[in-house]
C-alpha cells in the first residue's frame, strides 16, 4: 500500500482528490486529506474506502513533520507560501513532492539537495503553470524535430465564466482563489517580455493598459494582459531564437480596462489605509463621462459607496470582500478556461502560424474546468512518480517528454484536448 497526503481541500481540489480516490484500489493507495479541520476534509474525501480526513496545523513543526513522515508522496494544495516549509521538510524526511505552484527562489535553491536524495519535487503541475508548460512543449518539441525555427512564440491562459453562466457586466466571477486575482500582477520578479527583438518592461500601474486582443474562431475574443516575468522561458522553452516571447493572462473585454481604473484608484493595493475616492472625483480622474460602460462597472460592484471601504482596513482586503459576494458562483453557474498557444515559425522560405486553444466548460460551481485543470494534472504526475516512471530528479517543471507526454495523453480522456489550426 502506497500513502498519498494532500495538504489542503480548497477550491481546486476536488478533482485531484476524486481522481486519486477512484483509482485508490487497483494501483494500491491509501490516501489521506488533511485540511484546518477534519469536517473541511471529509467534505472533499466523503468517507470513500481508501481515503482518510484529518486536520492539521501547518504552523506546529511537530506534528506537520510527524504526519509527512508517514507517508511516501505529499501534494501541497496549500497557498504557495507555505510551499517551502512543506518543500524542506520533503527533504529532510526524504519524501516526493507535488505542488502546482510556481517554482520560488527558495524551492530553486534545493535543487541540488532533492537531486543528491533521488527525489522528485514537482512543481508548476497545474493548469497555468502546468499543461500551459506541457502543451507548449509538445508543439515546440516537434517542430524542433522536423527542423522549424520558432520565431514567435506567445501563450495565452484565463480561468472566466462561461457564456451562459455570465451575469455581470465584468463577465467574470470567481473559480479560483479571489486574493490572486485582487493582487494580480503585483510581487516580485517584475512584468518582462520579448516583442520583436525587444525587452519590454513595465510596471504595476501600466499592466491592464498593456492588453492584446486575442480572437478564437467561434468562441469570441479576449484580451490578455502580461503575466509576470516571460523572459525567463526562453531558456525553459529552449527558444534562444525567437523574436517574440509573451505569456499573458485572458479576461473578456472590457475587464481590463475597468480594472485600471480600481488600480488607478489604489483600490488594489495590499497595504496601507484606504483614501475613498467619490463617485464625481473619480469621474473626473479618470474621465470616466467618455467611458459610460467602465463608470457602470464601478458603480455594479459598489466602488463609490464609502461603507465598503472603511479608511482602517487595506483597500485590497475591502475590494476582496465585496468582489467575493458580487462574483461569487451560484450552485449551477459553470466556469471556463481558455488556453491558447500562437507560434510562428519559418519552414523553409515560409513562414507559418499555429493557433493550439483549450476550450473548457466545468459542470457547477464545485466541479469546476479550473478545479479539473488544476486537479488532474497532479493526480497523473502522482501516479506517475509512485509507478517509477519519470528518471529526472530534483526540483522540477513539465518541461519535459516523459512527463507530458503521458500526461496530455490521459488528459485527453477527460476532455482536456487542444484544438490546432495551422495557416
Amino acid at each position: 500500500m502506497r500513502n498519498i497526503l494532500i495538504l489542503g481541500a480548497g477550491k481546486s481540489s476536488i478533482s485531484l482528490i476524486d481522481y486519486l480516490a477512484d483509482h485508490a484500489m487497483a494501483e494500491k493507495w491509501q490516501l489521506t486529506v488533511a485540511d484546518l479541520t477534519e469536517e473541511l476534509a471529509l467534505q472533499k474525501t466523503k468517507g470513500r474506502d481508501h481515503t482518510k480526513a484529518t486536520s492539521i496545523d501547518i504552523k506546529n513543526d511537530q506534528t506537520r513533520r510527524a504526519l509527512i513522515g508517514s507517508f511516501d508522496i505529499v501534494i501541497s494544495m496549500l497557498p504557495a507560501m507555505f510551499h517551502s516549509i512543506i518543500a524542506h521538510d520533503c527533504l529532510d524526511l526524504g519524501k516526493n513532492l507535488v505542488t502546482p505552484s510556481y517554482i520560488s527562489p527558495a524551492m530553486k535553491e534545493m535543487d541540488e539537495a532533492v537531486k543528491n536524495k533521488g527525489l522528485i519535487f514537482m512543481n508548476e503541475m497545474g493548469l497555468d503553470p502546468g499543461i500551459d508548460h506541457m502543451s507548449a512543449m509538445q508543439i515546440i518539441d516537434k517542430l524542433k524535430a522536423d527542423g522549424k525555427e520558432i520565431m514567435s512564440f506567445r501563450s495565452h491562459c484565463g480561468g472566466l465564466v462561461a457564456p451562459e453562466s455570465d451575469t455581470n457586466a465584468w463577465h467574470y466571477k470567481f473559480s479560483w482563489n479571489p486574493r490572486n486575482v485582487i493582487l494580480a500582477g503585483q510581487g516580485d520578479g517584475g512584468i518582462k517580455w520579448k516583442e520583436e527583438g525587444e525587452i519590454l518592461e513595465i510596471g504595476y500601474h501600466e499592466l491592464f493598459s498593456n492588453t492584446s486582443l486575442i480572437g478564437l474562431k467561434n468562441q469570441g475574443m479576449y484580451d490578455s494582459y502580461p503575466n509576470r516575468d516571460s523572459l525567463k522561458y526562453i531558456d525553459e522553452y529552449g527558444l534562444n531564437k525567437v523574436d517574440t516571447i509573451y505569456r499573458g493572462t485572458l479576461r473578456v473585454p472590457p475587464f481590463c480596462e475597468a480594472w485600471d481604473c480600481l488600480v488607478q484608484l489604489g483600490l488594489t493595493a495590499a497595504g496601507g489605509n484606504c483614501i475613498f475616492i467619490s463617485r464625481a472625483e473619480a469621474i473626473e480622474q479618470l474621465d470616466l463621462n467618455e467611458r459610460p460602460e467602465i463608470l457602470y462597472m464601478l458603480e455594479e460592484i459598489g466602488v463609490f459607496d464609502e461603507a465598503n471601504f472603511p479608511h482602517h482596513v487595506p483597500p485590497a482586503d475591502s475590494l476582496q470582500k465585496l468582489l467575493e459576494d458580487k462574483w461569487k458562483m451560484q450552485p449551477t453557474d459553470r466556469d471556463l478556461v481558455v488556453m491558447v498557444h500562437e507560434i510562428d515559425y519559418k519552414d523553409g522560405d515560409a513562414m507559418k502560424h499555429i493557433q493550439s486553444s483549450l476550450y473548457l466548460t466545468g459542470k457547477d460551481s464545485e466541479h469546476t474546468a479550473m478545479a479539473l485543470t488544476v486537479g488532474l494534472p497532479l493526480a497523473i504526475v502522482t501516479k506517475l512518480i509512485l509507478n517509477n516512471q519519470i528518471s529526472e530528479r530534483g526540483v522540477l517543471m513539465p518541461k519535459h517528454k516523459e512527463i507530458y507526454e503521458p500526461v496530455l495523453k490521459e488528459l485527453e480522456e477527460y476532455g482536456v484536448k487542444f484544438k490546432e489550426i495551422n495557416t
